[in-house]
C-alpha cells in the first residue's frame, strides 16, 4: 500500500510540475506577444508623428529674403563707399560683418 501512495505522490509531483512548466511557458509566450504589439504600437505612433509632421505647412524659407537684405545693405555700403562717407576700413569691416551673419 506504501508503495501505491509513494507512486500516485511521485506522479502528482511530476504533474504538479509539467503544469508549472507549461504555465510559465504559456506566460512567456504572453509576456513576448504584449513585447511584440507594444513595439509595433510605438512604431506605429512614430508613423503618425512623422505624417502629422510632413503635413503640416512648412514655414517660408526666411534665406531668400535675409538674402535681398543683405545684397540690398551691402549695396548701400557700396554706394556710401563711392561716395566717400566710408573709408575703405570702414566698407571692410562692415562688409565683413554682414557676410559673417550668413
Amino acid at each position: 500500500m506504501r508503495g501505491r501512495w509513494a507512486s500516485a505522490a511521485i506522479g502528482a509531483s511530476v504533474a504538479r510540475n509539467r503544469a508549472s512548466s507549461a504555465m510559465n511557458q504559456q506566460a512567456q509566450a504572453n509576456q513576448a506577444q504584449q513585447q511584440a504589439a507594444q513595439n509595433q504600437i510605438e512604431a506605429q505612433q512614430r508613423q503618425i508623428e512623422a505624417l502629422q509632421q510632413q503635413q503640416q505647412p512648412q514655414p517660408q524659407s526666411q534665406s531668400q529674403p535675409q538674402q535681398e537684405d543683405v545684397t540690398q545693405k551691402l549695396q548701400k555700403y557700396a554706394d556710401l563707399h563711392q561716395k566717400g562717407i566710408l573709408s575703405d576700413e570702414e566698407f571692410q569691416k562692415l562688409k565683413a560683418d554682414l557676410l559673417a551673419k550668413m
